[in-house]
């Protein structure tokens, strides 16, 4: 196989909005967050996407990450790093713009043939302080993903990312919480690519459905990073249960609205406190 880091590369997905992290982060995060001050959570997932964004290039993505959480005061810190396994043509490499990531595609005479590559992905390091806003919770957060993938398998570009965002929800009875939430993304540029900076947001409500289970119903947004592609929007629901008082699971499926979201999204998340 042809060595795919000696390809100029033509971005064909933007990187994963920061804002879906938001839908998973409520999906785990129990109604009656009242964790003691120095707690911990150790998290896991798995995620299937599946789209060609657009190009006609099939790709499918699994990818399986673990991390861990920890909270001081206000202020959260979490850091997480996920294995992935990509089925796609010999020219598309991964951009791990969140926890799992989206292809890159090489420019010219693309090589049709599907190869299946999977190693270690970009790690994501996040901290976000809580605001102190009486009847309100809300955040302001910042990211950074670290280049550990690797560059020569086509799982990474190399090159790190940044993002800052910003969070709000606000109970308004009956079990219900809208929330919405809005990041900008400092995109590291490959010397082969041209990128730019995107802005993303969301929007939803999470739903208490009964005791220790609750509903999520967002719709996500983000700009593409290149101009020849369209931006990303799509619609997700998800659903929380408590097993025990510091064991809460969640399921999120996603459907692309657009032609530059992945088509399908299916993910599975366990969080266990400490």
């Amino acid at each position: 196989m042809r060595s795919i880091s000696n390809f100029p590369l033509l971005l064909i997905a933007v990187v994963i909005p920061q804002t879906d992290a938001v839908a998973q982060e409520l999906v785990l995060r129990p109604r009656t967050s009242a964790s003691p001050d120095g707690s911990g959570e150790v998290f896991g997932g798995a995620e299937y996407r599946r789209g060609d964004y657009g190009t006609g290039a099939k790709v499918e993505t699994v990818a399986t990450t673990v991390g861990v959480s920890v909270r001081k005061g206000r202020v959260r810190f979490a850091v997480a790093v996920p294995y992935v396994q990509t089925t796609a043509p010999v020219d598309v490499v991964l951009s791990q713009g969140g926890l799992f990531g989206t292809p890159l595609l090489a420019s010219g005479r693309t090589d049709t043939r599907r190869t299946k590559r999977e190693g270690i992905g970009d790690a994501n390091v996040q901290m976000a302080y809580g605001l102190p806003i009486a009847g309100f919770a809300a955040s302001l957060g910042a990211g950074l993903k670290i280049p550990t993938a690797s560059r020569s398998k086509g799982l990474g570009t190399g090159k790190a990312n940044y993002v800052v965002n910003a969070q709000v929800s606000r109970a308004i009875g009956g079990g219900v919480a809208p929330f919405a939430s809005v990041g900008y993304s400092i995109i590291g540029k490959p010397s082969d690519v041209a990128v730019h900076n995107v802005l993303s947001g969301s929007a939803g409500a999470r739903v208490g459905l009964g005791h220790g289970v609750d509903g999520i119903l967002s719709y996500s947004y983000e700009q593409s990073a290149t101009r020849a592609l369209a931006d990303s929007q799509s619609v997700a629901v998800g659903l929380g249960v408590s097993l025990r008082p510091k064991l809460r699971v969640g399921i999120q499926g996603e459907a692309g609205l657009s032609r530059g979201a992945a088509n399908t999204t299916l993910g599975l998340m366990i969080g266990a406190g400490f």
